[in-house]
């Protein structure tokens, strides 16, 4: 059997994800690979048999992916069905079959790992030879059988910088005012409480967090919101866009909608409660709300996270290339001060479907953090990674061209 490979990204991208990608592509030429290849847009690149061959392209432009944000292969929110009797796991193995495939590797979130450990069953199951890795991804840092996830470290830096110049900005008038900041996260909830990192003349700024792990109560929220306001000049909010009421559902449930996925749409939440704020406190409210470019800031991006990430790619490739399969590349930390974290595998049967949210012993009041969050993102978010730049000062990304290979 050739010594061929196929790398896919799916779900939503961060600002390192490609560094996995670029990892796995080093790892596959250092050990010789006969043919590299990747699916454009995830797993339903497969099934349109829409090809690129890696070993083709221009060297440079691929290794530039490491410092490119957003999935550089394209991404996909394609449902996978959880039947591996489904004509789809047949029309992608007869891809994997006419590509004389042996690697296939999947870097993605926790859908993504699920479409992961599926081909891998379906391989076992038909005794195809064929060796099955995963590469973890997820701003949420939701993975389970990992202590963070690849992405994460760069997404709390990047909050944590926006809210520290933010406080400079505000703290530059005298007028009292509330600021809330609104972050990513539906059932976990990682990104908001790492802004209990940020500080402000040496303080720590956000003085309320409030998670998807704990019942937020719109009462309670709007009478601590009101007396801090009375006590202070400036007020510091983070919301996660996934809080949910006493009955567990989200504040915003009656508005959103579902991705292909099922999972709902978020995204508001922050507004909705500055209008409430409004009603009944202050009409001086700031809303921060990063949308999209909290995943993707690769120009704030954590060199930590960079490097962390291109090793979990390398070491999907040589975990395959000495017979290993159905896994996830995982990091498995020793100890904080100094970091030190080691990489592991774990069954993608652990990992799929299943979601890591915040430790209750972290959460004061359902609105505070302990030190443990500090402690465990601190860590992740050190090192600036360098870009490189045009005559126009703007950055340079690398993008590689849709050429597909013809089937």
């Amino acid at each position: 059997m050739k010594k061929n490979m196929l790398i896919a990204q799916s779900g939503g991208p961060t600002a390192v994800i490609n560094s996995g990608v670029v990892g796995a592509f080093t790892a596959a030429m250092d050990l010789k690979f006969d043919n590299i290849y990747a699916a454009y847009q995830g797993i339903e690149g497969v099934l349109k048999k829409e090809i690129i061959d890696l070993k083709a392209a221009d060297r440079k432009t691929v290794e530039g992916l490491k410092y490119t944000p957003s999935a550089g292969l394209g991404s996909c929110r394609y449902k996978m069905s959880k039947d591996i009797t489904h004509p789809d796991f047949e029309a992608v193995f007869k891809v994997f079959e006419e590509l004389e495939i042996g690697y296939f590797f999947y870097n993605g979130g926790n859908d993504s790992m699920d479409t992961c450990d599926k081909i891998n069953e379906y391989a076992v199951k038909h005794g195809i030879d064929i060796k099955v890795i995963g590469i973890p991804k997820t701003v949420d840092n939701d993975l389970v059988g990992t202590d963070h996830c690849p992405g994460f470290g760069s997404a709390a830096k990047y909050l944590n910088t926006t809210l520290q110049v933010s406080a400079y900005d505000c703290y530059s008038y005298s007028t009292p005012t509330i600021i809330m900041m609104e972050t990513m996260g539906r059932h976990a909830g990682w990104l908001a409480a790492s802004t209990a990192c940020a500080k402000y003349n040496g303080e720590q700024l956000v003085d309320r967090i409030y998670l998807p792990e704990s019942v937020f109560d719109m009462d309670a929220f709007l009478a601590d919101t009101e007396k801090l306001f009375k006590e202070k000049k400036m007020v510091f909010l983070t919301v996660s866009e996934g809080i949910k009421d006493k009955n567990g559902d989200f504040l915003l449930s009656g508005v959103s909608v579902n991705d292909n996925f099922g999972h709902a749409q978020l995204g508001g939440v922050s507004e909705f409660l500055k209008s409430r704020i409004a009603e009944n406190i202050t009409p001086r409210t700031k809303i921060i709300n990063p949308n999209i470019i909290q995943r993707c800031a690769t120009h704030v991006a954590s060199a930590t996270d960079m490097e962390e990430t291109f090793n979990t790619g390398y070491m999907a490739v040589k975990s395959a290339y000495e017979g290993k399969s159905g896994y996830m590349v995982a990091y498995e930390r020793v100890q904080n001060n100094p970091y030190v974290m080691n990489y592991k595998l774990t069954p993608l049967s652990q990992v799929a479907n299943a979601e890591k949210t915040i430790p209750q012993e972290w959460i004061i009041d359902g609105k505070q953090m302990t030190n443990d969050i500090i402690e465990y993102t601190e860590p992740l978010m050190k090192g600036e990674v360098m870009l490189r730049h045009g005559n126009d000062g703007l950055p340079e990304f690398s993008r590689l061209p849709r050429k597909f290979i013809t089937l």
